[in-house]
């Protein structure tokens, strides 16, 4: 698999047709491409979300910052499985609600390199995620 650059354009994402992948997005953020679960709705702005996500990057040995935007609220990271060190890409980009003041989502996008299947990790990567961008 060619290696995906290091911050991407949701709208311009096209997904493998593998079941080694999970998409989480906004309604319609994502263009054509279907979500695997839609984006749920943060009390918090952008720029929190953003940087909930760029201190959990930095705090886990097993992410490994690749590249951030501040200015498109994107973030990009490797995550390295802890068992058998694969890498999978992962993507992430804040955005606001629309009409709604100091609330966001988040498109998330986490991809195995390698291999066919990945037996959930990333479906449970980003669901993870989530979760603690919630709890901050």
């Amino acid at each position: 698999m060619p290696r995906l650059p290091e911050l991407i354009e949701f709208p311009a994402l096209k997904r493998p047709n593998r079941p080694n992948n999970w998409l989480v997005a906004p309604d319609g953020f994502t263009g054509m491409v279907a979500v695997d679960a839609p984006s749920p709705v943060f009390d918090k702005t952008p720029k929190q979300v953003f940087d909930s996500v760029m201190d959990l990057v930095l705090e886990r040995e097993e992410w490994r910052l690749r590249a951030s935007d501040p200015d498109s609220l994107r973030i990009s990271f490797v995550a390295v499985t802890p068992l058998m060190k694969f890498k999978d890409d992962v993507f992430i980009q804040a955005v606001p609600v629309e009409g709604e003041t100091g609330k966001s989502r988040i498109a998330v996008y986490s991809a195995s390199r390698l291999g066919y299947s990945d037996l959930g990790t990333n479906a449970k990567r980003v669901k993870e995620l989530i979760a603690l961008v919630d709890a901050r």
